[in-house]
């Protein structure tokens, strides 16, 4: 599952709080009509009939308190008799918690999941179909690849919440004494990196580019930008795609702006946290997520202002470059007590009154590139740019099984680092992610899924 690594590395156990109510009264009865729309049955047709309790699960970080906060105010002003309890969960162990409480006789009505293991959840019939609703919904503005991530064998159980794309965080001041501009293409990139690395080499320690050895998002945004995939699909089974000449290319690509780094390559960006190296100062660029900007500033103040972002570059000047597009999906539970008001709270969140709030406030994408423009952000704006070109990974419920360790795509990079044909290393990683992807079938309707690892947000 994919971690907001800030957020969990600060939280060991299990977040489980109840977010405080505000009263709004901006909105509340335009949404109120409008999302009754959305449902057979409004739940707040009167104090008497309305679900007395609706349980939500976020992920702690996700969507900032303040915001939840007046949502929260204004769904209960439009629903009387209705209480929103908003429950924060950590990521650490959050796969299975999610399904024992999905499970269950007293499951949320409403759950965050992240994009990558919203199909396992689906397979298992753990979640509720809203294809009806989907176009209501706004299933047609979302982001393609996060429309995706909640789609299962055509049917629609996620709506994306927001999202987040990778972008290259760097030194603008050391940049600007080097007199270096922003790379436009793959090969400027290569051509800047190595200039930064020049101009600071009586530094000792310096690293024009921080790229840990098993950072596979960044090599499969590359795969795509050649045409390549980590797996696709024949209809029958899947086939992995790591030993083809794309892979080839990529992984030379890969293994050229690595050269350029001293870090470890048996390591990904989590071990360690690479805005911590970020923040010792002698680094010149990264690829990572926005808040791992702030979360450098955080810990070095000196910092402060002196550090950018710009999309990673594609093969043209003309297209940013391919990035993994993590993010979360919120979907309303099979056993939801409530599930017209569930929907309705869904439709309120994910609506793009709610979705600018949450870009502006969080720094993440909405889920419709067209609001970010609507959003007063750079973040925003720079993230925006670069998920015009996103991507992600190959929707299965079996997917986390892929990422589970030993992560073959993890070891193919490793392999090729350290000098090993990158056709052989990537012949071998295909066995493993076709053993995984076509070797356990899917779990059946009404059993939990069990994939191990996984990804649930944005990050790792």
């Amino acid at each position: 599952m994919t971690r907001r690594t800030r957020r969990t590395s600060k939280t060991s156990s299990t977040r489980s709080n109840s977010t405080p109510r505000t009263i709004g009264n901006l909105t509340a009865l335009a949404a109120s009509l409008l999302l009754t729309c959305l449902t057979t049955g409004a739940s707040a047709a009167s104090p008497d009939t309305a679900p007395r309790h609706l349980k939500v699960w976020f992920m702690w970080g996700s969507v900032p308190a303040p915001v939840v906060d007046r949502l929260v105010g204004e769904f209960e002003a439009a629903h009387p008799g209705v209480e929103v309890d908003v429950e924060l969960q950590s990521w650490v162990g959050i796969q299975e918690r999610l399904e024992a409480a999905l499970a269950s006789g007293d499951s949320p009505d409403v759950v965050e999941l992240g994009t990558t293991t919203t199909p396992s959840f689906a397979s298992a019939g753990l979640l509720k179909d809203l294809s009806a609703k989907a176009d209501a919904l706004g299933s047609r503005e979302w982001i393609p690849s996060l429309r995706e991530s909640g789609n299962w064998q055509g049917k629609q159980y996620g709506v994306p919440l927001y999202a987040a794309s990778r972008v290259v965080i760097y030194r603008t001041d050391l940049f600007a004494q080097a007199g270096l501009d922003t790379p436009r293409d793959q090969k400027e990139w290569v051509r800047t990196t190595r200039a930064l690395g020049r101009a600071h080499q009586a530094d000792p320690g310096f690293q024009p580019i921080y790229l840990p050895g098993q950072n596979w998002y960044v090599l499969s945004g590359l795969l795509h930008d050649r045409g390549g995939r980590l797996a696709t699909h024949d209809g029958t089974r899947w086939h992995g795609g790591l030993a083809t000449a794309e892979a080839a290319s990529a992984l030379k690509y890969y293994r050229t702006l690595q050269s350029l780094s001293q870090a470890p390559k048996d390591r990904d960006e989590a071990h360690p946290f690479q805005y911590e190296e970020l923040a010792k100062g002698g680094i010149g660029q990264m690829v990572g997520l926005p808040w791992e900007l702030a979360d450098a500033e955080r810990i070095n103040p000196a910092l402060r202002g002196k550090l950018g972002m710009f999309p990673v570059p594609g093969l043209s000047a003309d297209r940013p470059g391919s990035v993994f597009l993590g993010g979360s999906n919120l979907a309303v539970s099979a056993r939801s007590a409530q599930p017209e008001a569930a929907l309705e709270w869904v439709a309120g969140i994910t609506g793009p009154e709610a979705q600018k709030r949450i870009a502006a406030a969080n720094g993440t994408l909405p889920n419709r590139l067209a609001l970010a423009r609507e959003v007063d952000s750079p973040v925003v704006r720079v993230q925006a740019e670069a998920a015009a070109n996103g991507h992600t990974t190959p929707v299965d419920p079996r997917w986390p099984l892929v990422e589970a360790e030993p992560n073959p795509v993890k070891t193919l990079l490793t392999d090729v680092l350290t000098g090993q044909p990158a056709r052989a290393a990537g012949r071998r990683a295909d066995l493993a992610v076709e053993e995984r992807l076509n070797g356990t079938p899917p779990p059946s309707a009404g059993t939990p899924p069990s994939p191990a690892g996984g990804r649930a947000g944005p990050l790792h």
